[in-house]
């Protein structure tokens, strides 16, 4: 930076220069760190005044009515003992003595019942020729004679033209049956004079303060400006001043007319000695004496304020003061400095520049010195980080760094919103490189000067873009450990439910199958009961399946024929969903098997077939379900990344629903994906469905276009031949008969009298009990008795493992097998340690619970 010639040649004004430069650069330092405190200050200290003053003219109308409160006591105290003072012949004596006693009354006189003025104290000078003169006429000498009660008159002038405010107090006389009134004693005072006496020692200690009395109708009573004590308020100051407007201290006087206490604000035209616009604060209190109110105003410059916040900042103030005066000292050190020493500082300044120089364009971050919106300076990093050349931005907007033109509005807005003042700035925000890359930065700015924007701002610009990448991924790995632990709780629930179902289903089964040991196979009832057992086989799967889900436990893996899955998924799901949606099948019955779980394949296709119902829902439509075999070869791989050349099953479940755009179908597959509302999808279903798929290796291909419905593909392996095998277990009805003595221990009542009467019908002794702690004292009574005890897993007081091993302590010789809703793990070792020879997984089959309880007891011990 060049420095003028005047300024090398005028060194005491270079002196005088950075003296103020320093004192301006140390006084926005101090406010830029106080600023924040010092507003919040302001406000607390605005608020705290404004209730000071409410409650100072609170206290001040409590006393003008306390005052006046014992004046008119005292006034109505001579009333009554009027006609007492008038017997005595030293009555006007009398009357004198207590007038006297009365402060601040200028005059006490008695009208009668026409208004007619008969006695006045005191007598002298003009007053002695008022007798006889008449008041009817007077508003409060009316209120008071047909009201009988005291009346205080608004602002008037008496007979000399005096400011003057009388309280008039009914006299009645001494009948006391039926007392009347027989006159008015009227006591007379000057306002100004009583209170100012009043207020002056309370408002006058501020001498920023002042205050003003209205009288009920609005009069001024008192106030600092004399000439306009007795004019009404409304109107008054426009005449003293037409340049302001005073629609606003009018309003807050029509509030006091009303009797409303507060505080307020107002614009007005002087103070004091100032003159122009001010803006003051006001509080006002109103004064209730007898019939009327008055209301009192305790105003006060707005600068005022200063004062009170200047009590609460002295260490600021104080700390700043200090600063300034060091620095001002130095300035003034410098001032007196030599040319020569100019020349030093000058050289010395241009090292410091040098330096700055240096600090800057070796950071890290983009600098840069914007003016108006444009760039004025920039480092090299700047240059770098946006991919211009060097002194390529100046001169430049700064829109070039932003991507669009809302976010360069957005800055614009948050950065000039206050121009008077500005501040400190930051912000994240998307930006664009010269090439068009878009990345995240931080940006600082901060004005060169608070007070005048036109001197720029430095602005620093960081790079984020990792940062951002950084949060972003913490913010999706902390979201999956949330669906994880979702899931590990799922998956407890599901054993809780599996456990639960499997105890449901083991006597419906057990039953059944007690049933079908007396029904023809030729019956319809046989026919019905085989249904009953089929479908409850299904359910066992999938319960298995379930807590296949809770154990991580590897699915049934098997060869299978799809076509009757399918015709029984389809069976179930007409009955369920409207009747708007027509089903069409097209399958081919001799399509060869595939090696699956049965159960997961109807799941896949349950859970496809209900997505497709759910899009027709609204309007209805057809759902179709076909199935045939196809050929992929090695011109149609590119479609199936994990397929190899061969036969397949093709299964296609297409719906003409909403349907869906080509963005979703590319993650419909992904876990926790929906698109349906809250509470009505897990986003779990399709992820399920396509890991099933995948699992028994094939792939699933989904095509859907919006309102032409959607179409899933799926193609499974299919086996070069099939053994038959039974999906459900066949159950004849011969089952393996036998003798013995059998404990049998479940807590569930159904489960104990299924199992009881169907081994006592096969040829078993049955001794059933539901409790662990009773079947151990049974034990403990008969331990050579029983053959065989089988006892359920899960119970109160003792498990089956407990069970068994206080058995083994009682008989070591007696099996046990132990049925269970829950897939546990055991170990022959472990079983052989308790006495346990089977493990049974509910609901057992009662055909295989036959051929083992034979196997079990026929089998010699150890």
């Amino acid at each position: 930076m060049e420095i003028p010639k005047e300024v090398m040649e005028t060194p005491q004004k270079l002196s005088l220069f950075f003296i103020s430069l320093a004192i301006l650069t140390v006084i926005i330092i101090a406010i830029y760190i106080n600023k924040k405190s010092r507003y919040e200050l302001r406000g607390a200290a605005t608020r705290q005044y404004r209730i000071q003053q409410l409650m100072e003219a609170k206290l001040v109308a409590a006393v003008i009515e306390k005052y006046f409160d014992r004046f008119i006591s005292d006034l109505y105290f001579m009333a009554n003992t009027d006609a007492e003072l008038s017997s005595n012949p030293h009555f006007e004596e009398l009357f004198y003595n207590r007038y006297k006693g009365l402060q601040k009354i200028t005059s006490i006189r008695f009208l009668d019942t026409k208004g007619m003025l008969t006695f006045i104290c005191p007598t002298e000078g003009f007053r002695r020729k008022l007798i006889g003169k008449r008041y009817d006429f007077e508003d409060y000498y009316k209120s008071a004679l047909s009201t009988g009660k005291i009346a205080i008159s608004s602002f008037l002038y008496n007979e000399q033209n005096e400011p003057r405010i009388r309280i008039a107090v009914p006299v009645f006389t001494n009948d006391p049956i039926t007392p009347r009134i027989k006159g008015v004693l009227v006591g007379s005072f000057d306002p100004i004079t009583v209170l100012n006496t009043i207020i002056k020692p309370i408002v006058s200690e501020k001498a920023v303060e002042y205050a003003w009395v209205l009288d009920s109708k609005g009069y001024f009573l008192i106030h600092p400006v004399k000439d306009l004590e007795g004019q009404s308020s409304f109107g008054a100051r426009k005449k003293k001043n037409q340049a302001f407007s005073y629609e606003k201290i009018e309003r807050i006087q029509q509030k006091m007319v009303q009797g409303h206490e507060g505080t307020d604000t107002y614009i007005s035209g002087w103070h004091q000695d100032q003159k122009g616009y001010i803006e003051k604060f006001v509080a006002y209190s109103p004064i209730k004496m007898a019939d009327s109110t008055w209301s009192i105003a305790i105003c006060s410059p707005k600068s005022a304020l200063d004062t009170v916040i200047e009590r609460t900042e002295k260490y600021h103030d104080y700390t700043l003061f200090f600063i300034v005066i060091i620095f001002s000292t130095g300035g003034i050190l410098l001032f007196r400095s030599s040319y020569q020493r100019y020349c030093l500082y000058k050289q010395s300044l241009k090292l410091k520049e040098q330096k700055l120089s240096a600090i800057t364009q070796a950071s890290p971050v983009g600098i840069c010195l914007v003016k108006q919106r444009k760039i004025y300076w920039a480092n090299e990093n700047l240059h770098a980080m946006f991919g211009y050349d060097y002194d390529d931005l100046v001169g430049k907007s700064t829109s070039i760094f932003y991507p669009d033109n809302v976010i360069y509005q957005k800055i614009g807005k948050e950065l000039y919103s206050d121009s008077s003042t500005l501040k400190p700035f930051q912000s994240t925000n998307r930006c664009i490189k010269r090439d068009g890359t878009v990345f995240h930065c931080s940006l600082n700015s901060c004005p060169l000067n608070a007070l005048d924007h036109s001197e720029g701002f430095i602005v620093v610009i960081c790079d984020i873009t990792e940062i951002v990448t950084v949060e972003k991924e913490n913010i999706r790995l902390k979201e999956h450990m949330i669906r994880t632990h979702r899931m590990e709780a799922i998956a407890v629930l599901a054993g809780g439910i599996a456990h639960d179902f499997n105890n449901i289903l083991f006597p419906i089964m057990g039953n059944v199958e007690i049933l079908l040991m007396d029904t023809a196979e030729d019956s319809d009832s046989h026919k019905y009961l085989m249904n009953i057992l089929n479908a409850s086989g299904r359910a066992k799967k999938v319960i298995n399946q379930i807590l296949s889900i809770s154990k991580e436990r590897q699915g049934n893996t098997t060869q299978m024929l799809v076509q009757p899955i399918i015709k029984e998924t389809l069976s179930l799901l007409r009955e369920s969903i409207p009747k708007t949606i027509n089903i069409v099948q097209k399958i081919d019955m001799n399509c060869r098997p595939i090696m699956a779980d049965p159960t997961q394949i109807h799941q896949v296709i349950m859970n496809l077939c209900t997505n497709a119902y759910q899009a027709m829902e609204d309007g209805g439509g057809t759902l179709t379900v076909a199935l045939c075999e196809t050929d992929i070869d090695e011109n149609e791989l590119p479609r199936f990344l994990t397929l190899q050349p061969g036969r397949y099953l093709q299964l296609i479940i297409s719906d003409t629903g909403v349907g869906m755009e080509k963005e979703i179908t590319l993650k419909i597959f992904e876990p926790y994906f929906t698109t349906k509302e809250i509470g009505k999808g897990t986003g779990l279903g399709l992820s399920v469905v396509h890991g099933i798929v995948k699992k028994a290796g094939g792939d699933i291909k989904v095509i859907s276009a919006p309102g032409k419905g959607t179409c899933f593909y799926i193609y499974l392996p299919v086996l070069g031949s099939y053994m038959e095998t039974t999906l459900l277990p066949s159950i004849g009805n011969k089952c393996m008969k036998g003798t013995g003595h059998i404990l049998l221990v479940d807590d569930e009542e159904q489960i104990v009298k299924m199992e009881k009467k169907f081994l006592q019908r096969i040829g078993y002794d049955i001794t059933a009990c539901t409790s662990s702690g009773q079947a151990l004292e049974i034990l403990k009574a008969n331990p050579d008795t029983f053959e065989l005890v089988i006892t359920n897993l899960t119970m109160p007081e003792l498990t089956g493992n407990e069970l068994a091993r206080e058995l083994k302590k009682i008989n070591p010789e007696i099996p046990v097998i132990i049925c269970t809703g829950f897939e546990e793990n055991y170990k022959e070792k472990r079983m052989g340690s308790i006495n346990v020879k089977e493990v049974l997984l509910k609901p057992v089959n009662m055909k295989e619970l036959s051929r083992i309880i034979s196997k079990t007891i026929n089998t010699p011990a150890g």
